[in-house]
């Protein structure tokens, strides 16, 4: 004889199911704060004065404008051209530390702008950060404060001096000396006639010639250490730049430089005349 089942009271099966239901919907709710937790994570903390990462930065570019004598406005436009194609690719935490030619051998020299590229706005993730939010942070914390730096370092002004070695090793000291041992990508780039112009070291009085200067005893003092560091120079033409008659910037002088970015352990990757 078969035995008959009744069918199941109608309130317990409710009751199951809105177990189930708050079980899942527990479930949904952890699952949403950890989510919720995992994406404040992967937000880094920002330094409000540089945009730069606490953890560090990306990537070091260092930029050196030479002050000591006017700069045409075809150079000026050619340099704005370089530095808002490195502004326009430089990823997140990219810090550009930008320097003037005005260092001793003894002095420590601060950037006059320290700021971190906030990546570019096109490429944000929606579920980390706001595009729209990115992007006004991006022109009015970072684009715009590098350009108005850079227009005023670009406008006619004259030093008496060019301390061109020295301050380049002062600012390597600066900017990459307090770095972490991990490596990261250096750049360097140089602004200037290179007509060195101190005491110590002057292309006006004598002929660039790095290996006397390499075993002179002022060498250990100028040697800047760019640990492997990319170099560019953008050569600005000085016609009026010569000694007893002899234009100063020949392919030799710009192969003392050469020389001496090689034995700071940097690589010069172009010499551009402009």
């Amino acid at each position: 004889m078969r035995r008959r089942y009744g069918k199941e009271d109608p309130a317990k099966s409710d009751r199951r199911v809105g177990i189930v239901l708050t079980i899942f919907g527990i479930a949904f709710l952890i699952a949403l704060g950890g989510g919720a937790w995992w994406l404040r994570r992967q937000i880094p903390r920002i330094d409000e004065q540089t945009n730069c990462p606490s953890s560090g930065p990306s990537a070091v570019h260092i930029i050196m404008f030479d002050r000591s004598d006017p700069i045409s406005g075809q150079q000026a436009q050619q340099i704005k051209q370089a530095v808002d194609g490195y502004k326009m690719v430089a990823p997140f935490g990219y810090r550009f530390d930008i320097y003037t030619f005005e260092s001793d051998s003894g002095s420590v020299l601060k950037p006059v702008l320290e700021i971190c590229s906030p990546g570019n706005p096109d490429a944000a993730n929606p579920l980390i950060k706001n595009p729209q939010q990115l992007r006004k942070q991006y022109e009015e914390k970072f684009a715009s404060v590098l350009d108005r730096t850079v227009d005023d370092l670009l406008r006619v002004h004259t030093l008496a001096s060019s301390p061109i070695i020295e301050s380049l090793r002062a600012a390597a000291i600066t900017s990459f000396g307090g770095l972490s041992s991990q490596p990261i990508p250096l750049r360097v780039m140089m602004i200037s006639d290179m007509v060195q112009n101190t005491s110590a070291v002057s292309h006006f009085k004598t002929e660039p010639d790095f290996g006397r200067l390499s075993k002179s005893p002022v060498w250990p003092t100028l040697r800047p250490a760019l640990k492997g560091a990319e170099v560019n120079i953008f050569y600005l033409l000085r016609p009026s730049a010569t000694r007893g008659g002899a234009q100063i910037q020949t392919r030799g002088h710009q192969a003392f430089w050469e020389q001496l970015i090689k034995a700071s352990d940097g690589e010069v990757a172009e010499i551009r005349p402009i």
